[in-house]
């Protein structure tokens, strides 16, 4: 049989020299893990239970299914396609490289080509064929039982005999120089080596590729000695497997053991206790009844047809004995393990991709074990499902179930992996939820708290307000919702208020300011809910200006600017801004000078005892003026910006002090101009009338200068013409008359006065004469 080390060396060897970096990264074994512990509710669907591989990918098969490949029940060989093919007494069976199936049906003598869409045909004929197996080459080698012979069928479809004479013997020799006798199993090494169950030479031969025939192991006689090679026993032997390290096994069928043969030439008892039976164990604790065909897999995994017994044994490499396939009962029943049936197993091989054929050779059929997939170590608890090509557990549980370990093991053909899965299954009790005071949106997250014998699950009904983090209520904002409770049988509910910080607010006191430019100006900011260590921002126009103060104080400020402020409430978990405040503003005067001067009602010299009068004469900002009128430096009179005085004396000054009132006044006191009065003597204050002078604009007796008048405030002076009317008139004398009337020159000539003094003292009249 065409052994599954030697294709697997080779698939390595292809792979090395054309697909070297995926090679590393696809030949890898599964490595499996499940979410676990699981405790689940009766009546409530579980969520799928899916494994996590983090190895090499499982096929999606069901692993241990034992499948009808090819075959219609019927001992007669026939091609076609599966079940529309027959075969006659199917005992050898081999693979290629490319996935073909080869089968030496005993029962026609026909080698039947098998390919993976189970195609059958018929490609050779040998008598009584028993063994089949397939080199690295393509190369088909049959061997003859009745002709004591091994032929080879080239890829071309050649056949030629390849070793033995075709008498029964047991010589040693070149190709057909050699002799077997009924020699059954075969399988070939990585090197082209041909192994042969000599059967009833009870010896194990070995064929070079030149066909040059050895015995390597079995002194010939019927028992059941290990030892040394050539003189240990076998009884019967009908199969052989070298596995990677070049140890050959062998089913030795009659002495109902499998056999091994060292590299080192020493044959030992692998598994069986000689016994016909059926018992699985480790080595000799174990039995088989007739064994007949071997293979193994990459792990170092032997498998065995159990031909009496109908089932296919595996061998673990520390020699477990375990049924892989099969009930024990005859039958053809397709099914996972120990579910099918077989009737009298004979030949088996792996292919490329760890899928195990059969010759089922009493059933005519060809049966396909897939060696990929899932399987899980007992049966789950009621409702629940295991699909063997995913691996995952779905499924209603329909009752309670105690904590168990599941162990599910994933195979693909490098290898396998195995995890636990704990799972419990719970009747619940009513679930219980009590009510929740009132969070905020500070509140630190918490568990809901309900009471139920089982796992529950919460859900919030408004993740604008709360949503469940890891079983715990996670507070996002004010509002309310429901948290909902379940246990998967039964559910409460509790609503959840959540209250929103406080938001404080600000005002700004005062509310206007109206004051001078420059002037420095204190706002300040009442609060409401702005908590115990609040902070302020102030604003002018938009833009942050002052300190972290209540109050904000500045000189800087015009007409126009709007002052604001912002307050925010520290004590929470975040920081709460108030809205800003209504504005605060004002109105600024820019700072004037004020000034007083004064002026005297007798411009000139006066004569002692002639009454003057004083006025003061503001600038026009001026408001509410207070005065102080001082004479040589003593304050005089007050209350009035009128001073009248006739008791000057000569040299006296006379200045004013006003202060005054208005706004934005920079110099609020201020003096006046000083006048200095000049007093006549007493002979300087007689009157003189002049009775000429000459306004002829040569500065010279230009004006009709009178002596003494200037003194007299009370006194008229008129002047007519000889016609009577009046061509100058004034009260008092201050400006001496220039000659004109209404602005223009009178004639030359002789005019008239008329002087009235005050007091009633005596008119004085006459005649001026002007020249030019």
């Amino acid at each position: 049989m065409y052994h599954k080390t030697i294709k697997s060396a080779l698939r390595a060897l292809f792979v090395v020299l054309m697909f070297f970096p995926l090679q590393k990264s696809l030949a890898q074994a599964p490595a499996i893990t499940y979410a676990s512990p699981k405790t689940y509710i009766v009546g409530s669907s579980i969520i799928p239970l899916l494994p996590v591989n983090t190895g090499g990918a499982v096929p999606a098969n069901s692993y241990n299914m034992v499948s009808r490949f090819a075959g219609g029940y019927a001992p007669v060989s026939f091609d076609g396609v599966g079940a529309g093919a027959g075969f006659d007494n199917p005992s050898g069976i081999g693979t290629d490289a490319l996935g073909n199936v080869y089968v030496s049906d005993f029962g026609s003598g026909a080698i039947r080509k098998i390919t993976p869409a189970a195609i059958v045909t018929t490609i050779g004929n040998v008598n009584t064929p028993s063994g089949l197996t397939v080199d690295n080459l393509g190369n088909i080698f049959v061997s003859s039982f009745d002709e004591s012979r091994i032929y080879k069928i080239s890829p071309a479809g050649v056949k030629t005999v390849f070793a033995g004479n075709g008498g029964s013997g047991s010589v040693d020799g070149m190709g057909t120089a050699a002799s077997f006798y009924g020699p059954g199993g075969m399988t070939t090494d990585v090197t082209g080596n041909l192994y042969v169950a000599d059967q009833s030479n009870n010896k194990i031969r070995k064929v070079t590729p030149a066909g040059l025939v050895t015995t390597i192991a079995g002194s010939g006689s019927a028992a059941a000695n290990d030892g040394p090679a050539l003189s240990a026993s076998f009884y019967n032997p009908d199969g052989v497997a070298v596995d990677a390290l070049g140890n050959i096994y062998v089913a030795d069928s009659k002495n109902n053991k499998i056999r091994k043969i060292s590299v080192g030439g020493l044959v030992s008892t692998f598994a069986g206790s000689g016994a016909a039976g059926y018992l699985n164990g480790t080595g000799a604790a174990a039995s088989f009844n007739y064994p007949t065909s071997l293979d193994a897999d990459v792990a170092g995994n032997l498998y065995v047809s159990d031909y009496r017994n109908n089932v296919i044994r595996k061998i673990s490499p520390t020699g477990v004995v375990t049924t892989l396939a099969g009930s024990g009962s005859t039958g053809n029943l397709n099914g996972i393990g120990t579910a099918a049936s077989f009737y009298g197993p004979l030949g088996l091989v792996f292919d490329q991709n760890d899928n195990l054929y059969v010759a089922d050779y009493i059933n005519d059929l060809i049966r396909k074990i897939t060696l990929t997939g899932y399987v899980i170590d007992k049966v789950l608890p009621p409702g629940f499902n295991f699909d063997p090509s995913t691996g995952i557990i779905s499924g209603t549980p329909t009752g309670p179930a105690v904590a168990t370990d599941y162990k599910i093991t994933a195979f693909n053909i490098y290898g396998n992996s195995s995890a636990d899965v704990n799972i419990e299954v719970l009747r619940p009790s009513p679930v219980s939820l009590a009510p929740f005071p009132v969070k905020t949106v500070c509140s630190d997250d918490f568990d809901p708290g309900a009471v139920s014998n089982v796992p529950v699950t919460y859900t919030s009904s408004n993740p604008l307000v709360a949503i469940v983090v890891n079983g715990e209520i996670h507070i996002v904002g004010p509002g309310v919702s429901t948290i909902t409770v379940s246990n998967g049988a039964s559910f409460a509910d509790q609503i959840l208020t959540v209250d929103p910080l406080l938001i404080p607010s600000v005002k700004i006191t005062p509310t206007y300011f109206s004051s001078c430019e420059g002037m420095e100006l204190t706002y300040e900011a009442i609060t409401i809910d702005a908590g115990i260590n609040p902070t302020y921002q102030w604003q002018v126009n938009g833009q942050n200006v002052g300190l972290n103060s209540s109050k904000f104080i500045s000189s800087d400020l015009k007409t126009g600017d709007v002052i604001t402020c912002v307050v925010t409430n520290n004590d929470a978990c975040i920081p709460v801004s108030s809205p800003v405040s209504g504005p605060a503003s004002l109105d600024t005067t820019p700072y004037t000078s004020i000034a007083v001067s004064i002026v005297s009602s007798v411009s000139g010299p006066m004569c002692p005892g002639t009454p003057v009068t004083f006025t003061a004469i503001p600038s026009d900002n001026v408001h509410s003026p207070n005065y102080s009128w001082y004479v040589n430096g003593v304050l005089t009179a007050t209350n009035s910006s009128v001073f009248a005085v006739a008791t000057l004396k000569n040299g006296a000054v006379v200045y004013c002090v006003m202060v005054a009132g208005g706004a934005c006044i920079l110099n609020p006191v201020v003096n006046s101009n000083s006048i200095s009065v000049s007093i006549l003597n007493g002979a300087d204050c007689v009157i003189k009338v002049p009775n000429a002078f000459s306004p002829n604009g040569d500065n010279i007796n230009d004006k009709w200068i009178i002596n003494a008048l200037n003194a007299s405030e009370g006194c008229t002076v008129k002047v007519f013409n000889r016609q009577g009317s009046i061509v100058y008139q004034s009260i008092g004398y201050g400006e001496p008359w220039d000659g004109t009337t209404n602005g223009k020159a009178v004639p030359i000539g002789t005019y008239y006065y008329l002087i009235a003094l005050e007091n009633g003292k005596k008119k004085m009249s006459g005649s001026i004469t002007i020249l030019r």
